[in-house]
Formats: C-alpha cells, structure tokens, sequence
C-alpha cells in the first residue's frame, strides 16, 4: 500500500479508512500510489478551486512523462447550491481516480477498477460507451459487464483534454468514469462519497457516515466545505474565494445561529454582528427602497428573503 498525505492547516483524516486501506493495496498493486489531498487552491487561474480530480495534473497531458499518478482530490463546486442538500450535489467532494500520462494502459485501468469495484463489493449495473469505440466495449463484455451505447461518452476538457470515455451506473448513479485521453493517456475518476453511498447501502450520500446527521443537510455540506477552507487558510471574507467561503456561512445561518465545531465560532459570530449592522442600515433605507425585489435587497445589503421583515 502506497498512501500519502497533502494535508494544509489542521488537516486530519480519518474518512472511511478501511475503504481507503482497501483501494490504497490494489492502486499499489497496479503501480500507481495513492495521494490523499486536500488543496483546492487550483494550479491555474480558469476557476477559484480545484473543480475535478484532474485539474492540478494537465500538464502532464500536455507534455507526457510516462508516470503513473493516482490521488484522492478534495474539489470544490460552487455553481449548483440551490440543488445542495437533494441528497447527491455537493459543495465539497472528492475524486478518486488514477493517471496513466503517455502510457495508455486503458485495459489496466480497466481490470484495475473491475477488482476494486469487487473487492468493494459494488455491483455495476451497466457500462456507457461510445458507440463506435468497440475496443472499449470487448474491454467490459469479456468482464460480464452489460454496455450501453452513449452518444455522450464524450469528454473534454477546455477542448484540449480528453477523448472517449466509459460511464460506470449502478441504477441511475453515475459514480465514476474511465477517459482515453488524447489516446495516449487515461484519466479515471470516481466520486468518493457515491462508492462510500453504495457501500453502506443508503439511499442518499448525505444519509452516509462521511456526514453529520441529525442537523439541516445544507448545513452538513457546508460544514465540510468551510472545514476544507480552513484548512486551506480561506477565510470569510468580500472578494473571490474569500466571498464563496462567506457566501456559504450565511447560507448556515439561515438555518442554524450555532455550529457544531469551536473552530467556526469566531467566524459565526463575526458574520452576525455584520448582519446585524447590515439590518440596521437596511432599515434606515426601506423608506426609500421598500419597493425594490428582495434580489435588490441581497445584491445591496446582503439581506436575505427572510429578513426583510425585519427591516420593514
């Protein structure tokens, strides 16, 4: 077993370790080691983090070395909040994957993940190919694999990354994908918190162990995103991810004032003597603007729906 530790700032891990334990002896097994990381600063300047398991690699697709890589990325999306809390979008999570740069052992990879898949014990219900691409579809059928042809095994990234790929379904959940790209490299990914779902068998990701329950299910995404903020020294804040780390404890607050983690308390109570003045000058103002929307009222003050009441 090869497993090493990105950690930043009061970094810890203790997620689900016997999975890891399990993952980390057949990546080995196949050469390539297993790097947990927790930095979502990304490497380049086309998003504010780290967005796919990836992103902090590309380089290596563009010029490969012939190297193996293989990490447990921590990402972070921020462009579907409204969906958060449905029990399968998250704000932080994390990809598992493995990179293969020049050396295009897409067939390993794929007799890599079929021993992980049933080492973990998940059954695959059906594989997506691309049509044409019958190399990919001899590689799954010969494994037992029932294949669907998908015009939309198609992946690229910025337009210069990427190729065919193959979709792994247990039901309707997609949780990971094997990329032939460039057709000299292979790119693997699976979401962490979708294998960790189909292990403990429940019907939501949030419902699993990697989750706080009994608490709002935005608030227990949030708090594992704020938690990887912490560590990596963002803070709330107006500007950039700065603002996105802020953006995110308001949204806490409008369910909850307390936080089950001491290392968020200052932060809390900072975001609520702001809100208060925020209120106060708002109330000084419905005079004049009570007729604006309360999109008006948020983009201005950062008043929230619930809290024009309060000002009127």
């Amino acid at each position: 077993m090869i497993i090493s530790y990105i950690f930043l700032k009061g970094g810890s891990y203790d997620i689900a370790p016997s999975t890891l334990n399990q993952v980390g002896n057949l990546f080995g097994k196949y050469g390539f080691p297993l790097v947990i990381n927790r930095n979502i600063i990304s490497k380049d300047d086309t998003t504010l983090f780290v967005c796919s398991g990836m992103q902090n690699v590309k380089e290596h697709f563009h010029n490969p070395d012939f190297t193996k890589d293989g990490s447990l990325q921590s990402c972070i999306r921020t462009n579907d909040l409204d969906l958060i809390g449905d029990g399968q979008h998250l704000s932080y999570f994390e990809m598992l994957g493995n990179f293969s740069f020049g050396d295009n052992n897409y067939e390993t990879s794929i007799e890599m993940w079929h021993n992980i898949l049933s080492d973990l014990k998940i059954k695959i219900d059906c594989v997506h190919v691309y049509p044409s691409r019958y190399d990919h579809r001899i590689l799954w059928e010969k494994r037992n694999y029932l294949v669907v042809d998908d015009l939309e095994c198609v992946w690229f990234d910025g337009g210069k990354i990427g190729g065919n790929c193959c979709e792994l379904y247990c039901g309707s959940l997609e949780i990971g994908n094997l990329v032939n790209s460039n057709e000299h490299s292979t790119d693997v990914g699976f979401g962490f918190e979708r294998l960790i779902q189909l292990i403990e068998n429940k019907k939501t990701i949030q419902e699993t162990s990697l989750f706080q329950q009994n608490i709002h299910p935005i608030v227990s995404d949030h708090i594992r995103t704020l938690q990887v903020f912490y560590e990596n020294g963002i803070i709330p804040g107006n500007k950039g991810r700065n603002y996105v780390c802020r953006r995110l404890l308001r949204r806490i607050l409008r369910y909850t004032k307390t936080i089950p983690d001491m290392v968020f308390e200052e932060w809390i109570n900072k975001e609520l003597e702001l809100r208060n003045k925020k209120i106060k000058t708002a109330s000084r103002m419905w005079k004049r603007h009570g007729d604006k929307s309360p999109s008006w009222w948020w983009d201005t003050f950062g008043i929230l729906p619930e809290e024009l009441d309060l000002i009127k």
